[in-house]
């Protein structure tokens, strides 16, 4: 039983007829990662929030992981798409917002920098080796302003938090 919980593409999914999906869960997972106490790395919590507001299908999860990506291999198993909120430096003016994969990132095809990306890029590769990684990952992110201790986001991200729940919303289509 416990292999089984690292292979959610197994036998259980092949019955079901969707080799992506393990069963009983949504296949569509929203991941908030951020740090509320570090200002605008609480941006990912506050497109949540938005979202949390909108009619969502049933085919999608929306889930808040914190800080720490390398601890969710189990959250993103048997998922068809996995769609990250994140606070990422991509040297634009604050607020800007970026739509990306890991494997673009990885490939050095853009010039990204997660506060959290070492953690989720080696989960994802490590799942891959497991066979739990999502079918597909996107990953929304903002430029922040200011990530210093503190609560609440500057003024331009916070502009930023309603468009990025619409481009999370087209994600899930």
């Amino acid at each position: 039983m416990e292999a089984a919980r690292f292979n959610g593409r197994g036998a259980a999914c092949r019955a079901q007829g969707d080799p992506w999906v393990a069963p009983g869960r949504p296949p569509v997972l929203v991941m908030a990662v951020g740090n509320i106490l570090r200002k605008d790395d609480g941006f990912a919590d506050a497109v949540l929030a938005e979202l949390e507001k909108q009619p969502l299908p049933e085919s999608v999860e929306l889930f808040d992981a914190g800080t720490s990506a390398i601890d969710l291999m189990d959250i993103f198993n048997g998922r068809r798409k996995l769609v990250v909120i994140d606070a990422v430096r991509g040297g634009q003016a604050p607020g800007t917002l970026y739509r990306f994969s890991p494997e673009e990132v990885e490939s050095g095809a853009l010039p990204m920098n997660s506060l959290h990306q070492v953690g989720l890029l080696e989960t994802l590769k490590l799942g891959e080796l497991v066979d739990c990684k999502p079918q597909q990952t996107v990953v929304i992110g903002v430029q922040p302003e200011d990530t210093g201790l503190g609560i609440g986001l500057s003024e331009p991200v916070q502009g930023a938090v309603a468009r990025a729940a619409e481009l999370v919303l087209k994600e899930i289509e």
